[in-house]
């Protein structure tokens, strides 16, 4: 990994992550709802979710890591339940995607601070 690779991997681990806690606080909400409120909010949800799922496109081409394919595959779980209208059970996608995430930005950190640019 390179420096600019790792500073680049560091600010989109934490975007990534940032967004699928969001995402998680979002899909607790729709379950709170009923009828078509929950329809439409499943919408945005979704259009959300598909926004964080370009942003890994660009994640993994300025940062190529592993983790990059996992919390896409999360996210294709997760969207597969939110477009049946299950937004809560798109939870445990989500947490494992935040985790891998977290993954990144720590391993990126560390890497940051070994060069002593962090």
């Amino acid at each position: 990994m390179t420096e600019k690779e790792a500073i680049l991997g560091f600010m989109m681990g934490e975007r990534m992550k940032a967004g699928l806690i969001t995402a998680s606080q979002l899909a607790m909400v729709i379950e709170e709802l009923t009828g078509s409120e929950k329809e439409g909010a499943n919408k945005v949800f979704s259009t959300f979710l598909m926004s964080l799922y370009r942003d890994i496109g660009l994640a993994h081409k300025v940062s190529p890591q592993e983790e990059w394919a996992m919390i896409r595959q999360q996210l294709d779980s997760g969207l597969v339940m939110v477009d049946s209208n299950v937004s809560h059970g798109s939870m445990d996608n989500l947490s494992r995607a935040i985790s891998h995430a977290a993954t990144i930005s720590h391993r990126t950190m560390s890497f940051l601070q070994e060069k002593g640019l962090l």
